[in-house]
């Protein structure tokens, strides 16, 4: 189905879902702000505009500061399209596509005009957004409205079929850079050089990107969120590893995969393939009405294993998990949410209308511990990882005895292993929109490579 008739059905569902939660909450008005341009201290450079997620649920606008969607119960929603005037800048075109039918359009070349075309009756109206300056009246307990915003972000779990798809193309155009990132770091490449490769692959700007690039080279994986870039070209008896973990947009939906390769054969290469059959594993029990909570302790269950098959725990896999060993090696969360935003919301939001469900003091880090239902867009990205400041501690714990430090120090120059998938729940089964994506792409490099001619061929 072409993606403007998936947009007139999302839109459907947005207005109904915003409908419910603002009669449950007593509001008959919502007016969702775009957000407007931050400047650093002292300087007159803004920085890159981030667009309010609430605002591009509602329409695949991501570039365009001071604009706001006016929603009133019962009625066709408003889009007050802010157009200066201006030779500095680009301003932005007009608004058109397949989603403009489905607002009134109101043209703003002024702020002023834009808080103009929002003044009216305040008395059940809601505004989200970054701040309250376009309607400057409206008193600071109807802004951001705790309660409704929880049962948005509940809801904003089920993906539609517009959304679904969004995330489907975001996934094909981070799995052509991480493509072209792999043959950078296997020819030589520098962390620089392969970020910019990975930026030529998927064909966009470091800052349409939905996060910064975690381009990690050697021990520098080791670093969860690393996001330095080394420029220092290595000698290869001198490369080891890569871990990139690298997203895509589309739309203003995010794709969010990670990928390790080892720059040769060996034990590390094969530490690698057992994690990725873990991950795969993970995903292939990805189940309608388990906890998600259940299936981080189960990745940390085949995660001990690993340590053990690989010799660097003497324990049991079932005690290093109790005791909080393969928390020093793995300890982030599982998965997330995926969607609008990487790390998508309501991750502990167990119902619309609960308050949020305390964390598991075992898993500080988890995102996500609802339950899995049908129509949920999430990560799964187990890793395995040397990190100094951990080990240390675990060098000092009783069960420091039972590891082996000679093969641990001798891993440490890889950093560490990680894997992440962008996944799709549906009723019947689960699509791994990021294999499908390489998947997709190696079956489309194969097409192409049968209809190169041979020079050496007779053409009849």
């Amino acid at each position: 189905m072409a993606l403007s008739n998936l947009y007139e059905q999302h839109i459907e569902e947005i207005i109904q879902r915003h409908t419910r939660a603002m009669e449950f909450h007593g509001y008959r008005r919502l007016v969702v702000y775009s957000g407007a341009l931050k400047l650093p201290f002292l300087d007159d450079n803004h920085y890159t505009f981030k667009v309010n997620p609430h605002f591009k649920h509602w329409v695949p606008l991501l570039e365009h500061p001071q604009c706001a969607i006016d929603f009133r119960i019962g009625e066709k929603p408003r889009l007050i399209y802010f157009q200066p005037e201006d030779y500095w800048h680009k301003p932005p075109a007009d608004p058109e596509g397949y989603w403009t039918a489905a607002f009134d359009i109101e043209l703003a070349t002024s702020f002023e005009d834009v808080v103009r075309a929002l003044d009216g009756d305040i008395s059940g109206c809601a505004l989200i957004g970054d701040e309250s300056s376009c309607l400057p009246s409206l008193p600071k307990s109807q802004v951001n409205p705790q309660g409704l915003i929880d049962e948005l972000h509940y809801h904003r779990a089920f993906k539609t079929d517009y959304e679904a798809e969004c995330l489907r193309r975001a996934n094909r155009r981070s799995a052509a850079g991480h493509l072209e990132a792999e043959t950078a770091f296997l020819a030589g490449g520098t962390e620089l050089d392969i970020h910019h490769a990975y930026l030529r692959g998927a064909g966009v700007l470091e800052a349409e990107l939905p996060y910064a690039n975690i381009v990690a080279v050697n021990e520098h994986s080791s670093v969860l969120h690393y996001h330095g870039a080394d420029r220092t070209r290595m000698s290869p008896a001198d490369v080891h590893s890569l871990v990139i973990d690298a997203g895509a947009d589309y739309l203003g939906y995010a794709s969010d995969i990670t990928r390790s390769y080892a720059f040769r054969r060996g034990e590390y290469a094969e530490l690698l393939g057992t994690l990725d059959a873990a991950q795969q594993t993970l995903v292939s029990e990805v189940t309608i009405g388990q906890k998600f909570s259940d299936l981080h302790w189960r990745a940390h269950a085949l995660i001990a294993g690993i340590l053990q098959d690989f010799d660097f725990v003497m324990m049991s896999p079932k005690d290093m998990v109790s005791e909080g060993i393969t928390q020093v090696f793995f300890p982030c969360g599982l998965g997330h949410f995926i969607g609008l935003q990487v790390h998508d919301v309501g991750g502990y939001l167990m119902a619309p209308r609960e308050r949020p469900q305390l964390r598991d003091p075992r898993a500080p880090y988890l995102r996500l511990a609802r339950r899995v239902e049908a129509g949920q867009a999430l990560t799964i990205e187990p890793g395995i990882y040397f990190m100094d400041m951990l080990l240390r501690e675990l060098s000092r714990s009783k069960h420091s005895y039972k590891v082996n430090w000679d093969k641990i120090d001798a891993f440490k120059k890889y950093g560490g292993v990680r894997v992440e998938d962008c996944i799709l729940v549906h009723q019947n089964r689960v699509e791994n929109q990021s294999r499908d994506a390489f998947a997709a792409l190696a079956a489309n490099a194969a097409d192409a490579s049968r209809l190169v001619v041979n020079p050496t061929d007779t053409i009849l």
